[in-house]
């Protein structure tokens, strides 16, 4: 993709989003969720939402990726039972099988930081949700 369809594509969402309320409904969702958790510090709940926002606003192919990763990690996470090789589960052999040995290390090395990234992001919210 050129750079100048990216600009217009991001463009196009922005314009989108200004005339949909989308920010209008972020606000008032956000301001909601404060009201209802005074005890918990509004700053942790803003940068809660800003990072959720980027996500949403700079989505692309691999953000694609990103959100099966995610959601194999919840369901990892979530289930009851003990998994000595979450990164094992995450492997998409597809891809994996191709590489040659360096590339399959590097493969690892990637997914791993990408679990540790997710598993992050699943505790904070977690964290938010059951307040």
């Amino acid at each position: 993709m050129s750079k100048s369809v990216s600009i217009k594509m991001y463009a196009k969402r922005a314009k989108h989003r200004m005339t949909s309320g989308y920010w209008d409904k972020v606000r008032r969702e956000r301001d909601e969720y404060i009201q209802n958790n005074p005890a918990e510090d509004a700053h942790k709940i803003i940068e809660l939402y800003a990072r959720r926002l980027m996500r949403e606003i700079y989505a692309d192919e691999s953000d694609n990726k990103d959100n099966e990763i995610y959601l194999k990690v919840v369901k990892l996470l979530q289930s009851n039972t003990f998994t000595s090789n979450p990164i094992g589960q995450l492997i998409d052999h597809n891809e994996y099988d191709r590489l040659d040995r360096q590339g399959q290390q590097n493969y690892i090395i990637k997914l791993t930081d990408k679990y540790n990234e997710m598993r992050e992001r699943y505790e904070r919210e977690k964290h938010y949700r059951s307040l």
